[in-house]
């Protein structure tokens, strides 16, 4: 029998306030003049500027990473919770026990936790959300998360007992994600209310502007550092710097590398850059004649000089395959597809293509248009001719992600260890690898980290030898910071903003 006993609640404070340091380091960022000149205020509010805006609240039933991005660790927990790292720590959970075959947890709930209407946390509550995610036929967008799920029971108001079909390596991280969060049983009106057991509670949705979180002062761990949060969506660069600039937001997402570096050396600002798995995806429809055939994608990913969009934009790192370097699986992949425009207008022209070829591109309109102009540019220099559509991102959601109706399309998939996406036929790529589905079955089911590990590098390699997407850059997590402003996490700020440590000092 395999145990995970969780520190208590000191060791888990001493583990925040080592946690903190410069951002160089990773995790939430420290300030330190924060000491010297005054205290903080934990009646202020902390205003962040972002860009995406979630279509929906209710994340029981809306895709997008924009969802969890401000309602993990903020509103909503589940039995485990990871940091800005991928590091997993305690929370709706104190402890499990895996048994002998991988294939039982028996999680022991903790003691005083209440949902934000005042109910309290009951492993009924815990069983109800979690069978309800992994139900066959499950209106969850992240139910394949919990795919190895056979049952969850609640033998007694302390204890859930997760049943696996197979055993499953991934299980742990999965439950700290969306399909994970805990939802008190027969809630309703997610998308207006969400309720759930975390640090803030929902306050209101000005849709087009702002999502405001309050302090919920009963909350069972350490009460958050300010009493209100507001997330504020600006997706023209200029607006956000300007917000920045005049004080209408303390934390800002400028990506735009003229604008970062207006801000260096200047006191009242910190320019933070972190880690991310933000991988800027071109992803191929395999459904398309044209791109069914692996030389033209081969053509295309060898037509893009990844370095050159980098120096363009400013930063980011290329990689090979989508993993990038914080997983324990990654590998340099990037020989594979190398820039080399002479062989791309080879492989078209033994493709059939010698005469060109015209494709489709479809980009949200979130994303900087230098990315979608710089990819038409190079493939046309190799005898592509691209036709550039940028829409809003609800409409990607349906037409891309949804419908498949497209042929090329630019998207950040900000989401964590999502490599299992490939092992999807269905997935709005429509790839089908019978290679890759059995490498992902092994690593899911492996008797260990390093077979799983072993299994998701194979798997890797073989999404970058077919082809089956190519992958522009991984983004660099980067904020510009308002002197006084602490504990805000640096890593991966697209899938997870947890504001629970951040705090502002009295001016």
């Amino acid at each position: 029998m395999k145990i995970r006993l969780f520190a208590g609640a000191a060791a888990l404070a001493l583990a925040v306030l080592t946690a903190c340091g410069s951002d160089a380091s990773g995790g939430a960022a420290a300030d330190p003049a924060a000491g010297a000149t005054g205290a903080t205020n934990s009646d202020a509010t902390a205003t962040i500027g972002l860009v995406l805006e979630p279509g929906s609240l209710d994340i029981t039933k809306a895709a997008g990473a924009a969802i969890g991005q401000i309602l993990l660790n903020n509103v909503y927990q589940g039995l485990l919770q990871r940091d800005d790292s991928g590091v997993i720590a305690p929370a709706l959970a104190t402890s499990y026990k895996i048994s002998e075959d991988g294939k039982t947890y028996t999680f022991t709930l903790r003691d005083g936790v209440t949902f934000h209407d005042g109910s309290p946390l009951r492993a009924a509550d815990v069983a109800a959300s979690l069978n309800r995610a992994s139900a066959p036929g499950s209106v969850n967008p992240n139910a394949a998360d919990l795919a190895s799920v056979a049952s969850v029971t609640a033998p007694d108001e302390k204890t859930v007992v997760l049943t696996l079909k197979d055993r499953d390596t991934n299980l742990t991280y999965r439950l700290t994600g969306a399909a994970g969060v805990i939802i008190r049983d027969g809630a309703t009106d997610l998308d207006s209310r969400p309720v759930g057991t975390g640090p803030f509670r929902f306050d209101s949705w000005r849709h087009g502007d702002s999502i405001t979180l309050v302090r919920n002062d009963r909350y069972w761990g350490p009460k958050a550092g300010v009493a209100r949060v507001v997330f504020r969506y600006i997706t023209d660069p200029n607006a956000q710097n300007n917000a920045v600039r005049t004080g209408q937001v303390d934390i800002g997402s400028i990506t735009d590398i003229e604008l970062v570096n207006s801000y260096e050396g200047n006191p009242n600002f910190t320019v933070s850059t972190g880690t991310s798995s933000d991988k800027i995806t071109l992803g191929f429809n395999h459904s398309r004649p044209a791109l069914s055939d692996a030389r033209v994608r081969h053509a295309i990913r060898q037509g893009i000089d990844k370095d050159g969009l980098i120096r363009i934009l400013g930063g980011g790192t290329r990689i090979g395959s989508s993993v990038p370097p914080l997983d324990p699986w990654y590998e340099d992949l990037t020989g594979i597809d190398r820039y080399d425009p002479a062989n791309a207008r080879k492989l078209l022209a033994d493709a059939g293509y010698a005469g060109g070829l015209t494709l489709g591109l479809t980009v949200p309109n979130i994303y900087p248009p230098a990315i979608a102009e710089y990819v038409r540019s190079q493939l046309q220099d190799i005898g592509i001719t691209v036709r550039t559509a940028s829409v809003e991102f609800p409409t990607w959601l349906t037409q891309v992600h949804r419908n498949a109706d497209y042929d090329l399309s630019i998207v950040d998939h900000a989401e964590p260890r999502d490599l299992g996406n490939y092992a999807k036929p269905g997935y709005y790529w429509r790839y089908d690898s019978p290679a890759v589905q059995q490498a992902y079955q092994a690593a899911v089911t492996a008797a260990s980290d390093a077979e799983r590990d072993q299994n998701l590098r194979r798997l890797a390699r073989q999404i970058s030898e077919d082809a089956a997407s190519d992958w522009l850059l991984l983004g660099p997590a980067r904020q510009i910071v308002r002197a006084g402003v602490t504990g805000y996490p640096t890593n991966n700020l697209s899938s997870l903003y947890d504001v629970s440590k951040i705090q502002i000092r009295r001016s």
